[in-house]
């Protein structure tokens, strides 16, 4: 009794340490931690008893893995229903989470013991455990920056904020990315109404950590060398990089990896149950990107192919079904249920996407492709990954370019050895089938993160079939040569935190507000727009990163026409132009110049007199807030 009153005051103490010595830095994120926390029960909890339901053939480890992975799908999914049907309220997520509760809370307990027994298990390899879960600890204190990515502030975290501002599910003008699949943004929607976008990077953080438990339960059933597996994932630099953004990949790749270990699962013994459940998460893959329909097609065929029609049927169904309400939304809305694609048969309307828009956005997609032709520049693939990895992704696409080279190098060199065990030969096919389609695609190297862990399994079980023929000399030069790579992607993603910024945030030395002005140019005067009354409606002229904005508006765009550019070259005069905002209901309008002049013609081109309506109408208004390099300006005559 002794020792444990020692242990608790020792932990009381050491508590007491770390707020004095780091409480500044680590305020911000307790809250959203305690909540990423609860949610994570509750998930686990609805999960486990949908799981025990089907009376699968799983361990509690694995149930609560596949728990809380489907826990967050019905999160989303709840979400997008609450606001089809126009009920975005504050309390929303509450009534969905307190309903979650109850329907598992038995299972939430089974769910905290099984992560009791788990953790006692991993201080059995503790070098192995401090290895996968250290870097992932470094990952999640990263989610304490502030949003800052491009992706992230143009639509990721910016379409939750406008479904509630509104309190529904709809199609903010100018954005056309509303109508894309959302499952990952209604899951940002869910932590924004609990009143944290830090709790949104943290559930993309969550996705990462969840794939790697799938490698680490379910991938041991195919293979005992899975603990490594995760051990990639869990250091790959691009991995870490997205884990701590609100970029949806880290959730694509656990519902992606999450449907191919289940299909691996249920293919021996032959398992209905698992097979439904891969399904489902293949829909709700498909529901956060559309490029999840790849492995979705590759399983389905593969059933095909080995004469089982009737499953590939109720897979395909399944799959389709959980995918359903993003293509009945954006038939509704739009047009197309598939929006972008197909759009010569399914023309979108009342959003002005023309087939040139249409022609330009995927000439974007396409920018890092083969322009040497697609032999040849997949037969120079290993040279341009090692040598010019920004050759698949540049900008903040830059993101998901680093650390590929130890697990493609592993992989190549795994797939024989995969593709001679009879358990391992799915993933291996699987793989090859998903890296040729992504390569064909010509996109950018951050899409290919899904794969990563079935690369990892593969590379893995390679990995340890040499291990058992090679000597201590050899063994020890394979380990020093993996452990040099794996620093060099550790030291990868400070760096590229260091070049973001980040350590400021993270240490304190700089307050959310000074972070975020030093990254974005607008964003001074998006912070004193909260001084706007409540009913201001801003116009936003050269900048698509509208989050940030505290009132209505309408951001820039590049996909679209730009109210703002038709007004003014429309308008006779500075004072027409302004006559004309007003009508359309703007209060004030934000004009960031250094970002427009980037964007450029991108956006659209002012004629000689829509620059001078410009010209002439912002200096005759009094700024309401003048920036070091942006302006918000009041619409009304001073």
């Amino acid at each position: 009794m002794n020792g444990v009153l020692a242990a608790g005051l020792t932990a009381v103490l050491s508590v007491m340490v770390t707020m004095n010595g780091l409480g500044t830095a680590l305020w911000s994120g307790l809250v959203p931690l305690f909540l990423l926390a609860l949610t994570t029960v509750i998930a686990a909890g609805m999960g486990r008893r949908v799981i025990s339901g089907m009376a699968l053939d799983v361990t509690e480890y694995e149930a609560s893995i596949a728990g809380v992975t489907l826990g967050l799908g019905v999160i989303a999914l709840g979400m997008f229903a609450f606001g089809a049907c126009g009920f975005f309220r504050p309390w929303v997520a509450p009534l969905l989470l307190g309903g979650m509760w109850i329907y598992g809370w038995r299972q939430a307990r089974e769910g905290l013991k099984s992560a009791a027994s788990a953790l006692r298990l991993a201080v059995a390899r503790p070098w192995l455990f401090i290895a996968i879960a250290g870097p992932l600890m470094l990952a999640l204190w990263a989610c304490f920056t502030p949003p800052h990515q491009y992706d992230s502030l143009v639509y990721h975290v910016a379409l939750p904020q406008e479904y509630l501002r509104a309190g529904r599910l709809y199609a903010p003008g100018g954005i056309v990315f509303a109508h894309f699949p959302q499952n990952g943004e209604m899951l940002f929607t869910f932590a924004l109404s609990l009143g944290s976008d830090l709790l949104a990077q943290m559930i993309v953080w969550l996705g990462t950590a969840l794939t790697v438990g799938w490698l680490l339960t379910f991938g041991r059933r195919l293979t005992p060398a899975a603990p490594w597996a995760a051990l990639l994932i869990a250091t790959h630099t691009a991995v870490l990089l997205l884990s701590s953004t609100t970029y949806v990949e880290p959730l694509v790749m656990l519902w992606i990896t999450a449907c191919w270990l289940c299909f691996e699962i249920s293919e021996a013994p032959k398992s209905r149950g698992l097979l439904l459940l891969s399904a489902v998460f293949a829909g709700l893959a498909l529901g956060a990107k559309y490029y999840a329909g790849l492995p979705a097609a590759i399983l389905a065929l593969r059933l095909v192919w080995r004469g089982r029609f009737k499953d590939a049927l109720i897979f395909s169904v399944v799959a389709g079904g959980v995918f359903a309400p993003w293509l009945i939304k954006n038939w509704i809305c739009v047009g197309n249920p598939v929006f972008p694609f197909l759009y010569r048969i399914f023309p979108a309307r009342d959003i002005g996407w023309t087939t040139e828009l249409a022609s330009g956005y995927f000439a974007i997609l396409t920018e890092y492709g083969h322009s040497n032709g697609w032999v040849r520049d997949f037969l120079s693939l290993p040279v341009l990954l090692f040598h010019n990895p920004l050759r698949f992704g540049g900008g903040m696409d830059v993101l998901g370019d680093l650390g590929w080279d130890l697990t493609l190098w592993l992989w190549a060199a795994g797939i024989i050895v995969a593709w001679r065990r009879r358990v391992l030969r799915g993933v291996a096919a699987f793989s090859v089938l998903y890296f040729l389609g992504w390569f064909s695609t010509g996109v950018v190297l951050r899409f290919l993160t899904a794969l990563a862990p079935a690369m990892a399994l593969v590379a893995a079980s390679g990995v340890a079939d040499w291990r058992e023929k090679a000597g201590v000399g050899a063994r020890l030069l394979g380990a020093g040569a993996a452990g040099l790579m794996i620093a060099s992607h550790l030291f990868l993603w400070m760096y590229c935190h260091a070049v973001l910024g980040s350590p400021a945030s993270l240490l304190a030395l700089e307050d959310r507000r000074t972070f975020l002005s030093r990254r974005l140019d607008y964003y001074p005067c998006a912070a004193a727009a909260n001084e706007l009354p409540a009913d201001a409606n801003i116009l936003v002229v050269g900048e698509q990163r509208g989050y940030y904005i505290p009132r209505a508006h309408r951001s820039s765009t590049v996909h679209g026409p730009n109210l703002y550019i038709r007004r003014a070259n429309e308008a006779a005069s500075a004072a027409d132009l302004g006559r004309a905002l007003r009508a359309d209901g703007f209060t004030h309008f934000l004009i960031v110049p250094r970002e427009a002049a980037r964007l450029g013609e991108s956006l659209g081109t002012l004629t000689s007199t829509g620059d001078n309506n410009w010209k002439g109408l912002e200096a005759a208004l009094a700024p309401s807030y003048r920036g070091p390099a942006c302006s918000l300006i009041s619409l009304e005559a001073p």
